[in-house]
Order: C-alpha cells, then structure tokens, then sequence
C-alpha cells in the first residue's frame, strides 16, 4: 500500500501529476474569478426564458454547483444535458451553456451545433480544441482558460476553472447574482485551510479502502455529492453512488436491510448551514442507515456561508478520492475504461 507521505512513492504511481493539480484548486479557483472578471462579454443576452447547460462528466459540475447554490432562487428554469440532443423547447429565448474541459467533447458539439441551428443565445468554457474553433468561428463568447494550474489536464482537476469560471461568468453577465465579497474570502479562506484538509483526508483515507462509498447532502451541497461520487469512480477506481436529502427519505432507507453485512459506507455531507428541516433529516437518515448496521462518515463542514462550504467539500472530496486511488495502488490521473470504451466506440 503506498505511503502517502512519500513523494517519491506517489511520484511513481502518478507520473501526470494529479497530485500537484488537486493541491491548485485553490489558485485555480482565484485565477479563474480573477480572468473571467477581466473578460468583455458584449451581445444582447436579454429575454432570456430558460437555460440548458451541456456537458459529460467533469464539464457538467460548473452547472450542478450554481443550481446548488442559488436553489429557490434560481431565475430562470434550468436543464442540464448529458446527451448529444437538445430539448425541443431551445429557441432564440434559451440560453445554452457549452462545456468541455477538452473542447472535444462530441455529445456538447452536437448540442452546439444544435442551438445554433434554433438561433439561441450560447456561451462556452473550455481549454480549447474544436469546441473553442466553433465557437470563434460561430462568435460565440466565453471562458477559454490556459489550464496552467492543472498540469495534469486531467478534467476532474481542473473544477476552479470550469466551476468557479462558470459562476464568475453567469455573475458578470447579469444572468444571476452572487455575493462576490463572500466568494472571494471563500478562495481566501479555502486557499488558508488547503493543508489542513489535506491532511485530514491523508487520515481518513485508509479508513475507505475496500469500502462502497455511498455520498448524501442537500441543498447547497447537492451538487457536491454527484462531484464527490464521479471522483471515486474516476480518480479512486471505486464504485459510488450518490443520494439528495429529502428525496432518499421517500424510498432509499427501505432498501438498507440486504444485502446483508456490505461494505457500505455512508458519507454524510452536513453542514450549519442547511435549514432546520434539513438538518433534522440528515440526523434522521443517520439514524435510520445505523440502525440497519451500516458504516457512516460524517463530515461537517466549518463554511460561515454556502460558498465557504461548497468549496471546503470539492476540495476535501479531491483530496480524499486522489489518497485513495494512490492507496489502491492506482494511477490517479487515468481512465483505461473510459479510452477503451471511446476507442471502441470510434
């Protein structure tokens, strides 16, 4: 089992360099609020009716996080597509957002060529590619960053561009509102406490290994959850799921009495910042998960407001999945399945 506290060690199992690139989300996120606020986005984005927000994997979180966040006070109806088709609905009143980390990404090529066809008003992030090649030849605006502070280039890695990139973007356009002041201290503060994390998830790690970890949150740490578990699958070589308080309430607790004697472990994302029904459910499924003889993980987060913990949780969720890919003996940084399955698929 690999040392976590030798470089040398983890050198060996990551030659791409996740390692480094996990401990830049801090630089990454600054960066990204930093370049985007710089950015001139010109054109009419007025009328806007709703928002589609296009990407796979990593290039989906930017659009998971701000519905988290602004929650009941999301503006607009918003749909996020995981596919190669737009609904029906895009028209010239739809924002359409394009993300992939990549620029390669078919199932997004196709929705851009899709919403230009339905004359709708579209941005995109990406690092560049073909998705960046469309976009200037289509003019369409957006966030095109240099990924310096990703040396590995691994998507997953690189959450403070496409996350924090997204919601600084969508910000400046007046599309929503964000409290900019308490998102810059949020970096500030995350930026401080990055070693502390780390070091917490270096203890914990062991503890997972051999383990299925189940993820559950609410409200602002929804999107949270679906992050944390896709680390696990891609970064840890471990399967996961992930549930959202209330609606596991309504069925999940039946379906804890068999198997029994897993290797389940819950992680119980809470945080002082959830509403008091919130609260008491989580304490409620905890409850319920123990009582069936299940394994629970709490974390809490230390957040003064839901940007301070939704950043803490991408950060400790990275941390916590790359230990223990790298005590599974496992290249953090690659997917073998996934370009099995791409190679195939071509």
């Amino acid at each position: 089992m690999t040392d976590l506290t030798n470089i040398d060690e983890i050198n060996k199992l990551d030659p791409q360099g996740a390692y480094g690139s996990t401990f830049m989300l801090p630089a990454q996120a600054e960066a990204a609020w930093e370049q985007v606020g710089q950015l001139q986005i010109d054109g009419d984005f007025t009328g806007i009716k709703n928002i589609v927000c296009c990407g796979m994997g990593a290039s989906i979180y930017g659009a998971l996080v701000f519905k988290s966040l602004l929650g009941d006070k999301m503006p607009y109806p918003l749909e996020t597509i995981c596919d190669y088709h737009l609904p029906s609905y895009v028209d010239e009143n739809t924002l359409v957002i394009l993300t992939s980390y990549s620029g390669t990404t078919e199932e997004v090529l196709s929705c851009a060529v899709e919403a230009k066809q339905k004359n709708a008003k579209m941005i995109a992030l990406t690092r560049g590619s073909k998705l960046k090649e469309w976009a200037d030849q289509n003019n369409v605006q957006g966030y095109y960053f240099d990924e310096k502070l990703n040396p590995s280039r691994v998507p997953r890695l690189g959450g403070g561009y496409t996350i924090v990139g997204l919601l600084e973007l969508l910000h400046k356009m007046g599309i929503i509102k964000l409290d900019e002041a308490q998102i810059v201290e949020s970096i500030k503060k995350l930026s401080a406490e990055s070693d502390k994390l780390k070091t917490k998830a270096i203890s914990d790690a062991p503890n997972f290994v051999g383990k299925l970890p189940i993820i559950i949150g609410a409200e602002h740490l929804s999107a949270n959850t679906h992050v944390i578990r896709n680390q696990f699958n891609e970064t840890s070589k471990t399967f996961s799921a992930s549930y959202i308080v209330p609606d596991l309430n309504h069925h999940l607790m039946e379906g804890l009495a068999f198997p029994k004697d897993s290797n389940l472990v819950f992680i119980m994302l809470n945080s002082n910042n959830y509403s008091e029904k919130i609260k008491k459910r989580m304490m409620l499924t905890e409850d319920v998960i123990k009582q069936n003889g299940h394994e629970v993980y709490n974390y809490r987060t230390s957040g003064k407001n839901i940007y301070e913990d939704f950043l803490e949780v991408l950060a400790f969720g990275a941390y916590l999945t790359l230990f223990i890919g790298l005590l599974n003996d496992q290249n953090p940084a690659i997917n073998p399945w996934v370009d099995y399955f791409k190679e195939k698929l071509a």
